[in-house]
């Protein structure tokens, strides 16, 4: 994990500052960034006709900015006014030089050099501003809406003519490259997605900050709009302690591009003013990126190393998402049909995308009557991880779960039944069916499959076994390695298999 420094690696006040940017007090547990310096009150750096963003004014000239971008937009384009046949570009950006000075910017110039300026920056990159002109705040509902909030009471506006934006080539990295790891507001300034979810309608339409782990990342998809207006879409899930996947979904192409960087289970997500709506099609609350929300990775804050931990501790046979991903995915939808070694190739992949699919295969193991692994697991009431109900030290092995401050474990039997799906291409092991799908593909509960004599669980594998099933599946990776999960499994219409021969 990529954090700057050990927990506590900041100042207590920074230099000077004694709260955070929105005025919320800063820990005590802070000391100054490694291989960095505290900026005193000079307006000037070391590189020279620099200036601090704390000592910008509006009749500062010829001023030399350097920050580390924090957000950025997809660039626009909009109708120019003095010239009707050529359209102006224009594209706006965060910057940030200490950890409690970042400001907006925006560049203004013709649609080539705004589009090229574009492609030589990005997130995280550390940029070097000339001559731009800094101007007072525009206040308004507008600015509110649409621009991260920043604490600076100025804003920076560059011009293709007069201005130039480009990357920071000097020594200094330190001081800035530890910014990314530094919240933008207090460390205890967040929701957690159990509190998003319990919250559900009330907080739709809210701009909330979210610390969580990032658990998958989808393949970003090409889609036109109603307007005939082609954008790219892609959707990350999110979990922590609290709850097992919350979906953000993403529509601006710098921010696409900033979560392929990202790592599943390593990645520690500060999303600072992340839209949240209530998604009727899903029936639950799900998150939007804005142009308001800005992403700090990996904050070095307590918090965020439990989390971490958290996230190393996973196992990714205790995924426990297959019930909400059948709420969530309109099994109607999926189309794609695969042979047993193209699912295989999936479960290769590098990619920490989520991918479903159809198989018309056999049903070559189903182990529900077997005395050893008879298909149930014990799960924690809690986090849902499996527990080992016959080990001396009963209990939740994981250590962030809630039922360790009350020293109790409650524990809940679901299905976790492994399957081996075979066809003429080959055998795919260690496939999961698990929850209410066991249930309806069983066509009992597990109140009902516990009072079962084994020669009554026998018969009832022997309905599946051996039989050529229609089984919807969604292969991810909750863990180490990407797993199958089955979401629907039926015996399959001869008709409807026959094209798929």
């Amino acid at each position: 994990m990529a954090w700057s420094g050990n927990v506590g690696s900041f100042s207590g006040d920074f230099g000077t500052q004694k709260r955070w940017p929105d005025g919320t007090r800063v820990q005590n547990n802070y000391q100054n960034p490694p291989n960095s310096s505290v900026v005193g009150n000079s307006a000037a750096c070391n590189d020279g006709g620099e200036i601090q963003l704390k000592n910008i004014t509006p009749n500062a000239a010829n001023a030399v900015i350097i920050g580390l971008v924090i957000s950025k937009q997809q660039p626009k384009t909009i109708p120019s006014k003095s010239d009707p046949n050529n359209d102006r570009g224009l594209i706006s950006f965060t910057i940030r030089d200490s950890p409690m000075d970042f400001i907006n910017g925006t560049c203004w110039g013709s649609e080539n050099y705004i589009f090229d300026l574009a492609s030589k920056f990005k997130i995280g990159d550390i940029v070097e501003i000339r001559n731009p002109q800094i101007q007072n705040k525009q206040n308004t509902e507008q600015e509110e809406r649409y621009r991260p909030w920043t604490p600076s009471p100025y804003q920076l506006s560059l011009s293709e003519k007069y201005s130039s934006l480009s990357l920071y080539g000097g020594w200094n990295l330190d001081r800035f490259n530890t910014l990314q790891h530094v919240p933008i507001r207090g460390n205890d300034n967040y929701y957690t997605l159990a509190d998003v979810l319990s919250n559900g309608q009330g907080l739709h339409g809210e701009h909330i900050n979210l610390l969580a782990l990032l658990k998958t990342i989808g393949p970003p998809k090409d889609i036109v709009t109603k307007a005939g207006k082609k954008m790219q879409r892609c959707e990350v899930k999110l979990y922590d302690e609290t709850c097992p996947s919350f979906p953000i979904v993403l529509w601006d192409t710098e921010n696409i591009e900033l979560v392929q960087r990202w790592m599943t289970h390593e990645t520690v997500v500060f999303a600072f003013d992340i839209m949240v709506k209530f998604d009727n099609f899903r029936s639950s609350m799900v998150g939007t990126v804005d142009s308001k929300t800005i992403f700090i990775i990996n904050p070095d804050t307590q918090k965020a190393h439990s989390l971490f931990k958290f996230g190393q501790s996973h196992d990714p046979s205790d995924d426990t998402t297959g019930d909400a991903d059948k709420q969530n995915v309109d099994l109607s939808t999926i189309k794609d049909v695969y042979k047993v070694d193209q699912i295989k190739s999936l479960t290769r992949e590098s990619h920490d995308g989520v991918e479903y699919g159809i198989t018309y295969a056999f049903l070559t193991a189903l182990d529900i009557d077997n005395s050893t692994r008879n298909g149930i697991s014990m799960r924690c009431a809690s986090c849902k991880r499996r527990v080992q109900v016959d080990s001396a030290n009963f209990g939740c092995i994981n250590p962030n779960c809630p039922s360790l401050l009350s020293g109790k474990t409650d524990t809940v039997m679901t299905f976790d039944i492994p399957v081996d799906l075979s066809d003429i291409t080959g055998t795919l092991s260690g496939c999961y069916l698990g929850g209410t799908q066991a249930e309806e593909m069983l066509k009992c509960s597990m109140d009902e499959f516990i009072q079962y004599t084994d020669q009554q669980k026998t018969d009832l594998k022997w309905k599946y076994l051996l039989e050529r099933c229609k089984v919807y599946f969604k292969v991810s990776q909750p863990g180490a390695k990407r797993v199958v999960r089955v979401l629907s499994c039926s015996k399959a219409d001869p008709m409807e298999v026959i094209p798929h021969l």
